[in-house]
């Protein structure tokens, strides 16, 4: 059974109920700081991890402008490169139509040359087959004693008409 406590007891017994609780209360109230500074820190940590994020998300939006310009100039210089390679491959081209053309000229130069050969060598024949200045002199005095013995001859062959000579039909 209950056994009755004196006023003293009750006291000394809700004394030590009370410390009790505040001995609880204070450990609670130091639990309640610790979070307090740990839900601050975590809110210091959030905020400093949304700054980085939003720089972040500059950065991002950064690149992203820088990406799209060097597609387009990545896409120019392809196309300013097959346009190069175009008028490379049609220089190529004339290279060598122009190549072919100097071969072509080059055997025609040779062959006018070996052409102009034969003519100076079909010349220098010719001269040495034409009557020297000694043989046009000693044809000239035969026409010359030949006109002198027409002419006499003529006077007696009732005066015809003597035929003359040439110089090339001699030749």
């Amino acid at each position: 059974m209950p056994q009755e406590m004196s006023f003293a007891q009750a006291l000394t017994e809700a004394k030590q109920v009370i410390v009790q609780q505040a001995s609880r209360i204070k450990g609670d109230a130091e639990k309640l700081r610790v979070q307090q500074e740990m839900l601050m820190n975590q809110g210091n940590t959030i905020a400093g991890q949304e700054q980085r994020i939003k720089e972040q998300a500059a950065d991002i939006e950064r690149l992203a402008g820088e990406i799209t310009d060097l597609t387009g100039r990545l896409a120019e210089a392809v196309t300013a490169r097959e346009q190069a390679e175009t008028v490379i491959n049609r220089q190529g081209e004339r290279i060598t139509t122009l190549e072919h053309q100097a071969q072509e000229s080059e055997r025609l130069v040779a062959g006018q040359i070996e052409q102009i050969a034969d003519l100076r060598r079909e010349r220098e024949s010719l001269i040495e087959r034409l009557p020297t200045q000694k043989d046009a002199d000693a044809l000239a005095a035969m026409s010359s004693l030949l006109m002198k013995k027409v002419a006499g001859a003529g006077a007696n062959a009732n005066a015809r008409p003597a035929p003359t000579m040439r110089l090339a039909e001699a030749a």
